[in-house]
């Protein structure tokens, strides 16, 4: 496996959001659909009666896909989820519905996101076409902190996103969002937090626009730990490293331990070249890895930041250590 040539990545950004039961996801689609930026974007949703996205339906293009008053594109998860994606490519590909320039899969409350980025990550069919974008989580303003405190799926949820929206603001006070902030970054410190209200939702731009952006990634020894087994931490990476040692042993750490590890992600200084390399991994899989054209600041500095449950940072450091002594 080598990393791809430094180029613009034209694949489809595959974004999902997710946010436990409650906590506003439905209008948050809705407000984000009304944007204008979003007007060539596939909207995959569980069922239409959940979303409850019936007055903004216009037309039937297909059996199963509707057009939207926004431009989007609009459907329900048929067989599963990459048959799904697949046909609406294959309907664009052949003329039957427009272009999309973008895909968000809207999940539902009690969703875990990694099947679905391991899904995406892993399907042939796929990989060519799609790639990952952002997981973005809507956490309830006045119930979240209750919310992943006492339930795995909330605490999950948290943990895989690259950004957190924090809902309905306006019914609490300041403090108490500044209170959850940190609830939230107890559960992922390297995650993007936004706050949003009735009033003053937050723009699709700051919610889908970095991406898997590496300055957003997390950097140092910050870690996270939660109550339901879930850690967030750092390990850095001294120096640069061989290649092809490196992804045998990120390869068989996933075999071995791909249901403990939920995800990783990461920049990596390579022997041979002066460019960061993007690592993102999601429990057993390993997404094809990229060329950054520079470091984002200060000198070369590797990190790999994994979310992971009853698994230690000094393991992953030891473990790591001894493979690439022996290649070194």
């Amino acid at each position: 496996m080598q990393p791809a040539a430094p180029s613009l990545d034209a694949r489809i950004p595959v974004h999902v959001l997710t946010g436990f039961l409650g906590s506003g996801k439905t209008t948050f689609l809705r407000h984000l659909l009304d944007e204008p930026s979003l007007a060539d974007t596939a909207v995959i949703i569980n069922e239409f009666g959940e979303v409850g996205l019936d007055h903004l339906l216009v037309r039937e293009v297909s059996e199963d896909v509707v057009l939207l008053s926004s431009g989007c594109l609009c459907c329900a998860v048929r067989d599963d989820l990459i048959s799904t994606l697949a046909d609406l490519l294959a309907m664009a590909r052949s003329g039957k519905v427009a272009p999309f320039r973008q895909v968000v899969i809207e999940t539902t409350g009690l969703a875990d996101p990694a099947p679905i980025i391991h899904a995406v990550m892993s399907a042939p069919e796929l990989l060519h076409r799609c790639r990952v974008g952002s997981v973005v989580t809507t956490v309830d303003g006045v119930s979240g902190s209750n919310s992943i405190q006492n339930f795995a799926e909330a605490a999950q949820q948290v943990a895989l996103a690259d950004c957190v929206v924090i809902t309905k603001a306006e019914l609490v006070q300041p403090w108490q969002v500044d209170a959850l902030k940190v609830e939230i970054a107890r559960v992922n410190p390297s995650v993007r937090s936004l706050t949003s209200s009735k009033g003053a939702m937050a723009p699709a731009r700051d919610v889908f626009g970095h991406g898997e952006n590496p300055k957003h990634l997390g950097s140092g020894s910050v870690q996270g730990v939660h109550s339901h087994g879930i850690k967030t931490f750092t390990v850095e990476v001294l120096g640069e490293v061989e290649w092809s040692a490196f992804v045998e042993w990120l390869e068989l750490l996933l075999a071995a331990r791909g249901q403990s590890i939920l995800r990783v992600k990461g920049l990596l200084p390579v022997k041979g070249d002066e460019r960061p390399v993007v690592i993102h991994g999601v429990q057993h899989v390993v997404y094809p890895p990229e060329y950054l054209p520079r470091w984002p600041e200060g000198s070369p500095r590797g990190w790999l930041v994994f979310i992971a449950r009853n698994l230690t940072r000094a393991a992953i450091e030891n473990s790591l250590r001894s493979i690439l002594a022996t290649r070194s």
